[in-house]
């Protein structure tokens, strides 16, 4: 008798399934994500809080769904109490049930953005500070060994992040951490955390324009959490960021996308703007956008108005650059200049427009 409740003792150990009740939430979760929230839940309250009004929690998308890692990973963490787990979310794991959002977020500059700050002087001289500066937004080239992040690189949410899986990107830059919000993503306040400043004042220019002014009171009448948005089908009387330049303009909402640049015709982000690659076919997707508010002939005269101005400051700034020859400092005002004076013209903020004139001129005295 005895040996028959030993051999029991040892199946219900070692070879029975052990069933984990989730004792922490009222979401129905797997076994695997009971334990994690049975757990956590007595160390980090809040954010299981955060997790549980998300579409993840909804749908029985929990803690062990996105954080089980590849054990050759090397930043996976073995013998996790007997899971293999990683602290980052790859894109490729969100990719497995949002392959269509990857796809189209892999093609944009967001996912490319820390190669525009990988070789910037502060990098190699105080890696910590700019950790804690450009790569906050851009992303950097995280490192992790066995699980435990490399000096300087952990955390890090900047949008243009290279993973170890050898992926780009992080959702969570837009969605936020564990709820994984629409609303967040759609918001022009999440979008402004980066886009503002002296060297790319999108948010700052957006609200001083018509289109920004009024935000903050119409936005209350929207539900920005609703899946399937359509601002054309809504009564929105404000264009932002997520309207003009990712939420789909057509019922099936087939041309929605996560890349922001999918719309733009130019490049304003340089000394001397010149159009992106395909940019007629960019510039009446966005097109698409105007028309859900304004008539053809104010699209149109808006747009040769805009591409006057632009290639105008190209000019004023070029001139500006000759006469400051290799003075660096004063280069770098007057592409600042050029870049707000540009965006005042896209956003019709006439302000920035006035300012950005008046850096160049400040950079070539």
């Amino acid at each position: 008798m005895m040996q028959k409740l030993l051999l029991f003792m040892v199946l219900s150990v070692f070879v029975l399934p052990v069933l984990a009740q989730n004792n922490a939430s009222d979401a129905v979760t797997s076994d695997e994500s009971a334990r994690c929230l049975n757990c956590h839940y007595e160390r980090q309250k809040k954010l299981v809080e955060s997790w549980e009004k998300s579409s993840h929690a909804r749908n029985r998308v929990g803690c062990f769904e996105c954080h089980q890692a590849d054990p050759a990973d090397p930043a996976a963490k073995k013998g996790h109490f007997g899971f293999t787990v990683q602290l980052q979310i790859s894109p490729l794991r969100c990719a497995e049930c949002h392959p269509a959002q990857y796809t189209s977020f892999a093609s944009s500059t967001h996912a490319m953005a820390y190669e525009t700050i990988r070789n910037a002087e502060l990098a190699s001289t105080s890696p910590v500070l700019f950790e804690t500066s450009c790569a906050v937004c851009h992303g950097n080239e995280l490192k992790m060994i066995n699980g435990k992040p490399a000096p300087h690189k952990w955390p890090n949410h900047g949008i243009g992040r290279i993973n170890t899986d050898g992926s780009r990107g992080n959702c969570v830059a837009c969605h936020g951490h564990h709820d994984y919000s629409l609303a967040i993503a759609r918001s022009a306040e999440t979008c402004g955390r980066c886009h503002h400043g002296a060297t790319g004042p999108a948010h700052e220019t957006w609200k001083a324009s018509k289109h920004g002014s009024n935000w903050n009171l119409a936005k209350v009448h929207t539900d920005f959490n609703s899946t399937g948005l359509i601002p054309s089908q809504q009564h929105l009387n404000f264009p932002d960021c997520y309207v003009c330049h990712v939420a789909p303009t057509q019922k099936d909402g087939k041309d929605s996308t996560h890349n922001p640049g999918d719309r733009l015709s130019w490049k304003l982000a340089a000394m001397k703007s010149t159009f992106r690659e395909d940019w007629g076919q960019k510039r009446l997707k966005m097109q698409n956008v105007c028309r859900s508010c304004h008539g053809n002939s104010q699209v149109d005269q808006f747009y040769r108005r805009y591409d006057a101005a632009v290639m105008q400051i190209n000019k004023i700034a070029a001139a500006a650059a000759q006469n400051a020859g290799d003075d660096r400092k004063r280069l770098d005002a007057i592409k600042a200049g050029a870049i707000t004076a540009r965006l005042g013209a896209a956003m019709m903020g006439p302000l920035q427009v006035r300012d950005g004139l008046q850096k160049i001129e400040e950079g070539n005295p």
